[in-house]
């Protein structure tokens, strides 16, 4: 099979971009021939080295020469690779194929955030693939048909782009740890807050925040108008998560809205006792609770509770990270690939 796949970028600290270099490269080791259209990024060597095509085609900004240099740039990468399908991860690709899915190209796209304000241009293709069933509520509501819409769940273990040995990183404990982007969909602030309140009850725990994003200084501000002190600990980004994931005693994501988080896959991989919001594809991740504590959005107060609970009880710690680690197999690489694959086949059937 000849896949493309087409975003904006390839560059680190975006889920979009995992996600497809993940696809990419593990399609190509699986033996399908595959090609990646983007501006530039980070993963180019990696994609190279496992033999995808590389296709450069700048992003489409709003500008009429850009539009059509991009338009032009497309054209000639699908009349040189002559794909099967084309595997659509931004919403300005998804604009930029419609002529080629008026001539026989059959598009996927993978709507990866349902709030953006241009997630309905994700609707424009033969089959939207959500990654949980909030995205795939919304696209309803949009007006696409179930026959176009698919769900497949993310899974990031076995990730190509991180080496297969690592070291643990040296955390004091007990130890707290969330990995996201510093940006306040992710909760941070609740976070903050929540752990403050545990401080005088829990005065060793520590919160290790690990990511970076445009909040990062307000939310090292915040830390310190509530006497955190040493208590919060600000990582920055890491290429590899799971160096924190396996030394960290309890894992925590306080999310507004998330639709599918890669690093609860890797949480959950890694045997980690979780706290997360009840919001998006979080509880599907989660079992619907089973394999982790659900607690409301934007309460602190809950979020603190869940916590001291998790911290004052060793046994229910144990208990969690075995329901976290069961059945996480099914968040590897591969089993994404296998999905995809599906709903391609689907399409391939029908020429």
């Amino acid at each position: 099979m000849r896949i493309m796949h087409l975003l904006n970028h390839c560059g680190k600290a975006n889920g979009h971009v995992n996600v497809s270099v993940d696809l990419a490269h593990t399609q190509a080791r699986m033996g399908h021939e595959v090609g990646y259209g983007c501006a530039d990024g980070d993963y180019l060597e990696l994609l190279r080295g496992a033999g995808v095509r590389l296709y450069r085609i700048e992003q489409p900004h709003r500008n009429l020469p850009d539009f059509l240099r991009a338009n032009w740039q497309l054209l000639k990468a699908v009349r040189d690779f002559r794909p099967d399908v084309i595997h659509v991860h931004m919403a300005a690709q998804s604009v930029l194929v419609q002529p080629h899915r008026l001539f026989g190209r059959k598009i996927v796209t993978t709507l990866h955030n349902e709030f953006d304000r241009s997630a309905w241009l994700m609707g424009l293709a033969d089959r939207i693939v959500t990654v949980g069933r909030t995205g795939y509520d919304s696209m309803r509501k949009r007006g696409v048909s179930e026959t176009r819409l698919r769900m497949v769940q993310n899974g990031s273990v076995g990730s190509p782009r991180l080496p297969l040995d690592f070291s643990r990183a040296e955390l004091k404990h007990p130890a707290v740890l969330t990995v996201c982007g510093m940006h306040p969909r992710k909760g941070v602030v609740d976070l903050l807050h929540a752990f403050a309140s545990l401080r005088p009850s829990n005065p060793e725990a520590v919160l290790y925040l690990a990511g970076e994003g445009p909040m990062l200084q307000d939310y090292k501000d915040l830390a310190e108008e509530l006497s955190l002190g040493a208590s919060a600990v600000f990582l920055g980004f890491c290429d590899d998560p799971r160096q924190y994931l396996h030394a960290a005693d309890i894992f925590v994501l306080a999310s507004h809205a998330d639709p599918g988080p890669l690093v609860i896959a890797e949480a959950r991989y890694a045997g980690l006792p979780i706290i997360a919001t009840d919001v998006d594809g979080i509880p599907a991740m989660l079992d619907d609770g089973k394999a982790g504590m659900l607690v409301p959005p934007r309460q602190p107060e809950a979020l603190a509770k869940a916590l001291a609970q998790l911290l004052n009880d060793p046994a229910l710690r144990q208990d969690y990270a075995a329901r976290a680690k069961q059945g996480a197999e099914r968040f590897l690489v591969e089993r994404v690939c296998r999905d995809m694959e599906t709903i391609y086949g689907e399409l391939l059937k029908k020429t």
